[in-house]
């Protein structure tokens, strides 16, 4: 799917590297989550055709956290042409980690989707979500008062 070379990339433009594919989640207290990486495999990532990387070695120390929150999972699918995909992002889904309702973003891949792009942007706008400001439905109650006058 591409998540590992998406993860490198978002590296190399200064994003902070956690955890490649097992990560340790712990609830603390306001159903904060907080997930790191297994000691093992600290700092390491499998990049297919290129094999184990220690992100550390390569890009610096300024580019791994021990640990981060958790408040949003993204998950790519493979890009299916009879599906049909949200394309507002009014309606929110949510996984649940811990008991714990964490926002969810599906994303479609296919040929040509840059994921860098797409993930540091559904990171961006979960931030504004976080902070009150939900672009889709301010978009929609817009439209909505406009039909009604």
């Amino acid at each position: 799917m591409g998540k590992l070379e998406c993860a490198v990339e978002l590296v190399k433009r200064g994003y902070k590297f956690v955890a490649d594919d097992v990560v340790n989640i712990v609830k603390r207290s306001g159903n904060n989550l907080i997930g790191s990486s297994l000691e093992i495999t600290k700092n390491l990532i499998e990049v297919k055709g290129i094999g184990i990387i220690d992100i550390k070695d390569i890009f610096g120390i300024g580019n791994i956290l021990d640990k981060t929150n958790i408040e949003l999972v993204i998950k790519f699918e493979e890009w299916k042409y009879v599906k049909e995909y949200d394309r507002l992002g009014i309606d929110e889904t949510y996984t649940e980690i811990l008991k714990v309702r964490v926002p969810e973003v599906r994303i479609p891949v296919g040929p040509s989707r840059n994921l860098a792009v797409l993930v540091e942007t559904a990171s961006l706008n979960q931030r504004l979500k976080n902070k009150g400001h939900f672009t889709a439905r301010d978009l929609n109650d817009r439209l909505l008062k406009e039909i009604n006058k």
